[in-house]
């Protein structure tokens, strides 16, 4: 029985050291092929694997034909890969660019737009769509995906065929955009419910700094009143749609300028700052535009509450006193988008009230509370409003986390990639906010003879895409020509005109990359920050600093392989819809993610 229970455990023993060898062999081919060492099919063909190495297999064999231009045999690799996640994304993008090579437009568009469709930053696979569709004359379409671009790299040649496209539709008939009417919703207002007030400023950008801005021009759906900063009553305004009022701060004067629009006044008045107090519950503004001197920002939001206008220096903020859970309202839809699971939604709720009162507590921010972009939380006024985000913070009206009887500050973001990151990330030693798995085997972790798997052919997750998590979040790819990537990294850190190598020197557990560096023939950088890590590639940058990277010389291009967006601390949005599929609700997803806290009532 003895000698049977060690022939068993023998077997075993050598089932794995077969299965490593499978994993460490393939892998080894890979970066063969990767080399140029390997250009013929038959070396690789033959060999048998099990799942996942079989994949790799397959990657490599599709990339031989395709670097043959023989796409019949490439299509037989391809339509296996298509089941596998990111891997797909390669196979889509180098059959797009064989028939770009071949002037196959249309058939290059059809795969160009599988890539954007499975993930909008994939910006190579946009630019190339952008070229496509103006090659095809499809201007309108140029146009489009040439725009979205420019959010992320204004070179000349993507403002210029912006401009030249813009005029072209213009003057044949093809307005951009149209500007629609004024319109104004219809809100419930919350006002049986005893909330705290927050002031968000809502002229901040997506980094919590301030704009540069001297006037605002806005409308409000009914009559209004204008106090200074002692509360005292200086005008009493007409609303409604056809009533665009205009406040803008006369800096040599040392005064606001409040424009009549009916009037066509202007009043002059001394404060530092001007509350615009509604006369109406359920009134709302639409802040049309900001202005800076000539120069105008459109904004076209609309925002519940009070508007307070206050006078920095040369400049003014725009700030919206507005009830904390009427600001949750679009937080919550913000944040996570209005079509996740109700437990979800609720676990956002009550995340997003947590780091509002502990931002407003702290004095995070001098002048206001919170600001409006991802440096606090993404607030958008009634546009991100629905009946189910309303419903998701009035029913957990008043509810925060607390760790040691005091509020917590519970980071959160879109995707970890399968394993959350520790506190210690932004020099935050709490216990609450320590590394959380989001995979489904508990016992699994990641290692440096699995990592490569980690991104390409990821175990079961929480957070993987689903009917709520869309395709290229929890995993993604880059792909960056050599010459494009070498230009832009000695622009960047001047480490010469020939790039020579990527090294990564030190990774988080979860595979977070904390420290790499940039060899040149000239320099060599090293980099620890995260922000830098993650634009270290031109178009916009990467959505994580979780990737590995590929240099593949039979096509010169790079390879970034990535997992999870965003920074990775406190609750995965993607995995607490993963969690709530699964029957959780928000008190357990919220547990899950922030060990040992508990949810008290507050108000």
């Amino acid at each position: 029985m003895k000698k049977l229970f060690l022939l068993e455990i023998f077997i075993l023993f050598l089932f794995y050291c077969v299965l490593f060898s499978q994993q460490q062999d393939i892998l080894k081919i890979r970066n063969l092929y990767l080399k140029g060492e390997i250009a013929e099919p038959q070396q690789v063909e033959n060999l048998k694997l099990e799942h996942p190495q079989e994949i790799i297999r397959n990657l490599i064999l599709f990339e031989i034909y395709i670097d043959k231009k023989n796409a019949e045999e490439a299509s037989k690799y391809y339509s296996y890969l298509q089941s596998f996640y990111p891997v797909s994304q390669l196979a889509n993008y180098r059959m797009a660019e064989y028939y770009l090579s071949n002037k196959d437009l249309e058939e290059a568009k059809n795969y160009l737009q599988v890539c954007v469709k499975n993930d909008s930053r994939f910006h190579e696979a946009r630019y190339l769509l952008a070229k496509t569709f103006y090659q095809l004359n499809d201007y309108k379409q140029a146009f489009k995906h040439y725009n979205v671009l420019s959010w992320f790299k204004s070179d000349k040649e993507i403002i210029s065929t912006i401009e030249y496209l813009s005029s072209y539709l213009a003057t044949n008939g093809n307005h951009i955009k149209k500007e629609k009417g004024i319109l104004f919703s219809t809100i419930v207002s919350s006002q049986k419910i005893n909330s705290p007030y927050i002031k968000v400023c809502i002229s901040t950008k997506d980094n919590g700094k301030l704009k540069k801005i001297d006037a605002v021009k806005f409308f409000v759906s009914s009559d209004f009143f204008v106090l200074d900063e002692r509360d005292k009553n200086l005008l009493e305004c007409q609303g409604g749609k056809n009533n665009e009022w205009t406040i803008v701060y006369r800096t040599k004067l040392g005064m606001f300028g409040v424009i009549s629009p009916y009037l066509n006044k202007e009043y002059r008045v001394k404060s530092k700052i001007l509350k615009l107090i509604p006369k109406t519950e359920n009134s709302t503004f639409i802040i049309k535009e900001y202005k800076w001197f000539k120069s105008s920002f459109p904004l076209n939001k609309e925002f519940r509450g009070e508007l307070l206008i206050k006078h920095l220096s040369n400049q003014i903020i725009v700030i919206n006193n507005i009830k904390l859970d009427e600001y949750l309202y679009s937080v919550v839809g913000k944040e996570m988008g209005k079509d996740k699971p109700l437990e979800a939604l609720k676990t956002q709720a009550v995340v997003a009230r947590t780091v509002a009162l502990y931002r407003k507590n702290n004095k995070i921010h001098k002048d206001f509370d919170v600001c409006c972009g991802q440096h606090c939380q993404v607030y958008d006024g009634i546009l991100s409003e629905t009946e189910t985000t309303i419903q998701t913070v009035n029913e957990t009206l008043g509810e925060v986390i607390t760790y040691n009887n005091k509020l917590t500050h519970p980071f959160f973001h879109a995707n970890c990639g399968g394993i959350t990151s520790s506190g210690e990330k932004f020099f935050c030693d709490k216990t609450y906010l320590s590394e959380v798995s989001d995979v489904v085997d508990n016992n699994f972790s990641i290692s440096e003879e699995n990592l490569y798997y980690w991104y390409l052919t990821p175990p079961e997750l929480y957070c993987k895409d689903s009917q709520f998590v869309h395709l290229g979040v929890s995993r993604w790819l880059r792909v960056i020509k050599k010459n494009e990537l070498e230009k832009y990294l000695n622009n960047k850190f001047k480490i010469g005109n020939k790039l020579k190598d990527i090294k990564i020197l030190s990774r988080e557990k979860n595979g977070y990359i904390k420290k790499l560096k940039i060899i040149g023939n000239k320099k060599t950088a090293e980099i620890k920050k995260e922000h830098i890590i993650r634009n270290i590639v031109p178009n916009g940058s990467l959505k994580s600093s979780s990737f590995i990277i590929e240099y593949n010389k039979n096509n010169d291009c790079y390879y970034f392989w990535g997992a999870g967006w965003g920074h990775a601390v406190g609750m995965c949005q993607s995995g607490s819809c993963g969690l709530a599929e699964r029957g959780k609700n928000y008190v357990d997803i919220i547990k899950h993610y922030y060990p040992d806290v508990e949810i008290e009532k507050i108000y």
